[in-house]
């Protein structure tokens, strides 16, 4: 039988239990206000950019470990050519040593960006220039999902989804008038006189009309100083190559530029030094064109 002063005891005891379970969520809330907030990053337009340049690049050097060392080892990868996610770096890894062997250049055709703290997304549309072993090249269009986090000073992909366009292929560059040939332009050891690429063939059997490269007696790194052609390594330049028939002189637009002014100014430079042969008759009033990419390689002279 409890005495008079065990329920005493008791009694405060309870009471002091109270106390303790209502002062605790106070305690808890000035102490995570007198901790220091995390700190708060926030991306802006022109690093977004620069975030997919440095993919874009590092798809260039054809080196799935440089690919993939963007992003976070608990990435998620939900890639346009293949059913398998990839959660992991080897497996983000194993993926890009694939795809890479298509030579792929990429180009943001459309995007919406938000940013967040220490997140943003970068959203849209944009196309794939791909080579086959042949040396002809196809554009593969898709949407694009990256989000970024910043982590321990860097920014790096968190999650990348990217798949093909259900309602059929968009275009960075509008519909014209000019019909474009697949011709693909890489360094050249020595004159050539086999074309790159191929013509297409209509249902008759017959050629279509095509501009396609004829000779060059130079690389396109040839055109570059010994230390550009290394920061130039692996990269890419697209220029349109067009002409009104065989005699005519050739016209050459950038198209898909590198970051480096001289990298373009050499792609330029050996375009407009090699001979273009235009197969066929070009209709009246409607140019031949042809898309080109120009490869450096900083081992070649």
């Amino acid at each position: 039988m409890r005495t008079r002063t065990d329920r005493l005891r008791y009694s405060i005891l309870g009471s002091a239990a109270l106390t303790a379970l209502l002062i605790a969520p106070v305690t808890e809330a000035l102490a995570a206000e007198a901790r220091p907030a995390e700190p708060c990053t926030m991306a802006t337009a022109d690093s977004m950019d620069g975030l997919f340049r440095s993919w874009n690049l590092a798809l260039a050097t054809l080196d799935p470990k440089k690919v993939a060392a963007l992003y976070w080892p608990d990435a998620v990868l939900l890639p346009t050519v293949s059913n398998v996610p990839r959660t992991d770096a080897a497996a983000i890894e194993a993926y890009f040593s694939h795809f890479l062997q298509k030579h792929p250049r990429g180009t943001i055709v459309k995007r919406t960006v938000f940013h967040g703290c220490n997140m943003s997304v970068d959203t849209g549309l944009y196309d794939f220039a791909m080579m086959d072993p042949a040396g002809v090249t196809t554009t593969v269009s898709a949407r694009y999902t990256f989000v970024y986090t910043y982590k321990d000073g860097a920014w790096k992909i968190q999650h990348h989804h990217s798949s093909a366009l259900p309602e059929g292929s968009s275009s960075a560059m509008p519909p014209t008038d000019h019909k474009d040939a697949p011709v693909v332009a890489q360094p050249i050891d020595q004159p050539s006189k086999a074309p790159v690429g191929s013509a297409s063939v209509t249902a008759a059997g017959v050629p279509d009309t095509v501009i396609r490269l004829g000779k060059a007696t130079r690389t396109p790194q040839s055109y570059l100083g010994r230390g550009q052609r290394l920061e130039a390594e692996r990269e890419t330049v697209g220029i349109k190559v067009c002409a009104s028939d065989a005699q005519s002189e050739r016209s050459f637009e950038l198209t898909d530029p590198a970051p480096q002014s001289a990298v373009n100014d050499a792609a330029l430079k050996w375009a407009r030094a090699s001979r273009w042969d235009v197969i066929g008759t070009p209709s009246e009033g409607r140019p031949i064109c042809a898309q080109v990419i120009v490869r450096f390689s900083a081992t070649q002279p």
